[in-house]
């Protein structure tokens, strides 16, 4: 996509970068002068105590006198964030209150129907969420206590559930004057083979809803609380907001969370990047249900140059490292 002269212009005179890296570093109270736009920060690129990370609001550009890292605000985003450039504009536009460009006619179309399932998953979400905070969840709500899955990560990480409830979900969402239609492209509903009847693709499982890299819902993770359900996890279905070779659970939390000095952490699932998260490590994501694809690694890299890798200890867990391992050499 390309951008119409003096919009980047614009941007830059608009956004903070004290702001901006204000999210990432601790201002020495010292050396920080806020009326000149001066600031002053122990550098979030290497390691390091004292403060040679400087940043002129002013002028809009920080200089580390350490390591000689340097930029502007975008620049900053897209280091910290591990997001490509278009994607840190993106970020910041959002962050100023301004609208990204119009796109070209078939752009917007497609954009415009993205944007109405994104609508509508969110919808979604909203339900399951208050699902499990009413008598349907209660014996979700018993399954994450003893999982000691506090209301605290219940919050930070939306966590919903599904009743066992016979088009539950489709009924709420023709209520809201959704269509059928849009809500099976969601993902959210499947038809019968011979498509005779529509049917809530979760049902009696504890919902995990996968984000973008902006933090829109875009598909959910199920596990299911009956213990003879064949399958214990499922994933939405691809759509056109969800591709699972290219999306990790939590990669916009880790990727927030993470910076030059940490590593990310690959974990096998779900529960085990919340069990991480609760004892202090919030930088980790996992794949939905496949092994890591060659896009995962290229995600992984682009966040951080030595990912953990951190599967289980069974014999699927070991498959699943030496796998990644075959992908990864290839492109070492």
């Amino acid at each position: 996509m390309s951008l119409p002269a003096g919009f980047l212009d614009e941007l830059r005179a608009r956004a903070s970068i004290a702001q901006v890296a204000g999210r990432k570093v601790a201002w020495d109270q010292k050396k920080t002068n806020i009326n000149k736009g001066d600031y002053w920060a122990p550098c979030p690129f290497h390691q390091e105590k004292t403060a040679s990370f400087h940043v002129d609001d002013k002028k809009g550009f920080y200089y580390c006198f350490g390591c000689q890292a340097k930029g502007d605000a975008l620049g900053f985003i897209k280091e910290t964030e591990n997001v490509s450039f278009m994607e840190a504009v993106e970020i910041l536009a959002q962050e100023c209150g301004m609208q990204m460009p119009a796109q070209d006619l078939k752009s917007k179309e497609f954009s415009k129907k993205q944007e109405s399932l994104f609508d509508i998953v969110e919808e979604a979400s909203k339900f399951y969420k208050t699902q499990l905070h009413n008598n349907n969840g209660n014996a979700a709500q018993d399954y994450l206590n003893k999982r000691n899955l506090t209301k605290d990560l219940q919050n930070y990480f939306e966590i919903g559930f599904a009743p066992n409830i016979p088009n539950h979900l489709e009924k709420y969402l023709l209520a809201k004057n959704i269509p059928l239609q849009k809500i099976i492209d969601a993902g959210l509903v499947a038809e019968s083979d011979d498509g005779s009847q529509s049917y809530d693709r979760f049902r009696n499982r504890i919902i995990f809803p996968i984000k973008d890299f902006r933090g829109r819902t875009i598909a959910f993770g199920g596990r299911a609380l009956d213990p003879k359900t064949p399958a214990k996890y499922i994933n939405s279905p691809e759509t056109m907001l969800f591709d699972k070779g290219k999306t990790l659970y939590n990669y916009r939390l880790a990727r927030n969370n993470l910076n030059k000095q940490n590593k990310l952490i690959v974990a096998e699932g779900y529960m085990d990047v919340i069990a991480l998260h609760a004892a202090g490590f919030n930088n980790a994501v996992a794949p939905l249900g496949t092994a890591l694809t060659e896009a995962h690694l290229q995600m992984l890299w682009k966040m951080c140059a030595e990912p953990v890798l951190c599967f289980d200890g069974d014999g699927a867990g070991v498959r699943a490292a030496h796998r990644s391992i075959d992908i990864a050499l290839a492109h070492l």
